[in-house]
Order: structure tokens, then C-alpha cells, then sequence
């Protein structure tokens, strides 16, 4: 049995690392050209795209592993099934069970190096990515310009044309909030230590210089310089990027965590406080109005105590309204705690789950190889692509239940895992049973799929 289980364990080693390779390639390749136009021709140091493709390529390995893992199992069990292995293995008293023992080893291989992958390496590269995108839009401001589109920048609406070369731009039309209007035929944008510049050339200013529309100031420059600080658009120098939910590791989390909820107790007993301060005033106010009312029938308004009595009595109204603002405060502040520990939680299970899906799909992979009985590869990363497809999509709905706090953050985040487990659990019942009519129309479909190629 040991050298079966060695025999199959190997044989999932290659077809993982060629699926593994071949989707972080396409998916890498897709990415980017779907930001190819924000370095190309841009003059940027192939150090910068060299380490943005390395950052981006953290998330693509942490979605491709488990997609990975089921290609590989179709396939490797697909192959044996239709060499007639897994016959020959059950000819000899060898159940489908027996089968799971080298795939769950090979999935918690896998689970072993994605989770600590996913706790620390993932969340580092995504901070990185946002440094060094805010690095490039602070030294090369120009990329982050749209050619022949407008562009919002401070107060002022920029519309550019071709770009000339790196920082240059033709055609430049800038629109300010003060109706001010600058034409000109050539722009550069450059960066200094504190600011934005932008250098124009041979251009206009247009002025309103009085409320009728039809009378405007009109003057011609060959050379005119905008400077934008860098405060004014989000790019301050001294700017600390402070980690979002997606760049903390499990440590950080956690603390986040704690502090959230420590910070919602100490709310909710300053209310607890607030409301039971209120009721003692509430009744030293109801004895003071009552003196008041007596004070002034029997003494009236110019007597001395009158005038004590009602300065007080007004100075405890005073600490009520403090106090009921103060509660009212804390409620607004309470929910946003909350999202933010919803949120938290939701990053937390997800570096979990999604490793976690290497074993579901190890369970989803042997039945669906063994079914099928072919081991063709691009009818395999079809099927693949199917199931993750589903699977992603319960991930995406259940993240934005889990951090509007519609649905808990847990099952959020595990819902994809029951739901693909489910009808793995249920195809692994369905091979073991040798249900013949659901084997036979899963081939009659694969081999239609496979007569259309």
C-alpha cells in the first residue's frame, strides 16, 4: 500500500506544478495587459516593473494554488482511470478511500506552505504595492495623467493630448474654479521635493473679469508654471501609508481586533455611565423645578434663592444635554468600530479558507478524474475553471456580506468551502457507489465538449 501511495502521490507532483505555471503565467500575462498603457512608453526603470509584476504576483499564487491542485488531480486520476489502474487497484481489495491518503498528504503540503504564505508573505507584498504605486505617482507624476481625457487635479480639470515624450504632453486645457481658462500647446509635469510643477508653454489665459459672459481677459504667454503642493494631492512627503485590512498579517489583525473591541467596551460603558449620571440628574432636576415653582409663587422671580435655584436647575439641564450628545456620539462611532472588526475578520478567515480550498478541491478532483476517465488537459482546466469560477464568485458575495455585517465573517468566508465541499462529498459518494448513469452522461458531456474542439 506504501508504494501505492508513493506511485500516486508522484503522480500529482507534475501535473501541479505545469497547471500551476501555465495559470500564473495567463494570469500574470492578463494583468498585465490590462496595465500595460501605465508603463509602456512611459519611461519608468524596469527595476519598478520588474518589482510591481513580483508584488502582483503574490494574490495571482495564492488563486492559482487551489485551482492548481484540482487540474492536477482530474488529471493524474483521470489518467489512471482510463489505463485502467483504478480497476486493477480495485481488483485487489484497494477502495476509492484508499485513494485519499496520498492526495489529502499532497493537499496538506500544498495547505502547509499557502496558509503561512498567505498570514505574512501576500499581506507584505500588497503593502508594497501601494508603496510603490504612491512612490511612482509621487516622482513620476505624469503617469498617473490620462492622454485625451480629463483629468482632476486640484481644483482644476486638465485635459491633455498625445504624450511627446516621459513628462511632455501636447494640446494642454486646464479649467479652474476661479473660470479661469489655460490653453497650451506644450505641457510638462515634474516633481519636485514638495509639489507638482507644471511647466506650459505658448499658450493663453482666459479671465472673466466682469459677471457678463460676453467680457474676458485674454493674455498670451510663451512660458507660465502651475505649481500644485503635494498636501493638496494626497502626495505629502511626510505621508505615513497606514496598513489596510488586505496589508496586515495574522499578528496585526488580531491586535486590530482586540483594540476595536476594547475600544467598543470602553464606549458602551461610557454610555452605561452617561445614562445612569443622567438619571440621578434627571431627578435632582425634577426636585429643583419643583422648588422653582414653589419659589416663585411664594416669592417671585427677583428673590435671590429664585435666582440660584434656576441657574442651577439650568446648569443640570446643561449636563444632560453634555451627556445625551456624549451617548449619541459614541452610538455613531460604535457602528464604524464594528465594520471595521467585520471587515478585519472577513481578511482573517479568508487567509485560511482559501488554502484550506486545496483539500476541497483534492476532494472535488479525485471523484471528477476518476469519472470522467481522461486526462486531457485542456478539458480539465475547463472543468476547473468552472468550479473556481463558482467558487470565486461565493468568496467575492460572501466578502462584501461579511464586511456590510450582513452575514457572519466566518461562514462569509467558508461559505465557497461548504458549498464546493458539498457537491465533493456528494461526487465522491456517487464514484464509490459506481453510479453508473451519472458516470456515463458526465462522459457523454466531456466527450461532446471534446468532439467540438
Amino acid at each position: 500500500m506504501r508504494i501505492i501511495n508513493k506511485y500516486i502521490f508522484k503522480e500529482l507532483i507534475p501535473p501541479f506544478l505545469l497547471s500551476l505555471f501555465i495559470l500564473v503565467f495567463v494570469l500574470l500575462t492578463q494583468f498585465l495587459i490590462k496595465h500595460l498603457d501605465r508603463f509602456l512608453g512611459k519611461g519608468l526603470a524596469f527595476s519598478t516593473i520588474f518589482k510591481f509584476i513580483i508584488y502582483n504576483s503574490a494574490t495571482i499564487l495564492s488563486l492559482a494554488a487551489p485551482m492548481a491542485i484540482l487540474i492536477a488531480t482530474m488529471m493524474a486520476f483521470g489518467r489512471l482511470s482510463s489505463d485502467n489502474e483504478v480497476t486493477a487497484f480495485k481488483s485487489v481489495g484497494i477502495s476509492y478511500f484508499s485513494f485519499l491518503k496520498p492526495g489529502l498528504i499532497f493537499g496538506l503540503l500544498i495547505v502547509g506552505i499557502m496558509i503561512p504564505f498567505n498570514l505574512w508573505v501576500l499581506p507584505e507584498m500588497n503593502h508594497n504595492i501601494r508603496k510603490l504605486s504612491y512612490k511612482i505617482s509621487k516622482d513620476r507624476p505624469d503617469i498617473e495623467i490620462k492622454e485625451n481625457m480629463l483629468n482632476e487635479i486640484y481644483e482644476k480639470t486638465i485635459y491633455v493630448g498625445d504624450r511627446i515624450n516621459n513628462n511632455s504632453f501636447s494640446q494642454i486645457v486646464i479649467f479652474d474654479k476661479n473660470k479661469t481658462t489655460i490653453l497650451a500647446d506644450v505641457g510638462d509635469f515634474t516633481s519636485l521635493e514638495d509639489g507638482l510643477i507644471l511647466d506650459l508653454h505658448d499658450g493663453s489665459i482666459h479671465e472673466n473679469i466682469s459677471s457678463s459672459k460676453d467680457e474676458y481677459r485674454k493674455t498670451y504667454f510663451d512660458s507660465y508654471k502651475i505649481l500644485i503642493p503635494f498636501d493638496k494631492i494626497n502626495l505629502d512627503k511626510n505621508k505615513v501609508l497606514i496598513k489596510q485590512d488586505k496589508e496586515m498579517n495574522f499578528g496585526t489583525l488580531l491586535k486590530k481586533i482586540n483594540l476595536k473591541e476594547e475600544e467598543i467596551k470602553k464606549l458602551i460603558s461610557s454610555n452605561e455611565i452617561n445614562t445612569q449620571r443622567i438619571e440621578e440628574l434627571k431627578i435632582k432636576e425634577q426636585i429643583l423645578s419643583e422648588k422653582l415653582s414653589a419659589l416663585l409663587k411664594s416669592k417671585g422671580k427677583n428673590n435671590n434663592e429664585y435666582s440660584k435655584t434656576y441657574i442651577r436647575t439650568n446648569q443640570i439641564k446643561t449636563s444632560i444635554n453634555n451627556l445625551n450628545n456624549n451617548i449619541k456620539k459614541n452610538n455613531r462611532i460604535i457602528p464604524h468600530f464594528i465594520n471595521d472588526i467585520n471587515k478585519y475578520n472577513v481578511e482573517l478567515h479568508k487567509k485560511f479558507s482559501i488554502p484550506i480550498a486545496c483539500l476541497i478541491f483534492i476532494f472535488l478532483g479525485i471523484p471528477l478524474g476518476i469519472i470522467s476517465k481522461r486526462g486531457n488537459f485542456s478539458i480539465n482546466i475547463a472543468i476547473s475553471l468552472g468550479f473556481f469560477i463558482i467558487y470565486w464568485s461565493l468568496l467575492t458575495v460572501g466578502e462584501f456580506l461579511g464586511d456590510e455585517g450582513i452575514l457572519n465573517a466566518a461562514l462569509s468566508m467558508w461559505l465557497g468551502n461548504i458549498f464546493i465541499g458539498t457537491i465533493s462529498i456528494y461526487l465522491f459518494y456517487i464514484s464509490t457507489t459506481e453510479n453508473k448513469i451519472f458516470g456515463n452522461k458526465l462522459t457523454l458531456i466531456k466527450n461532446m465538449i471534446i468532439r467540438e474542439k
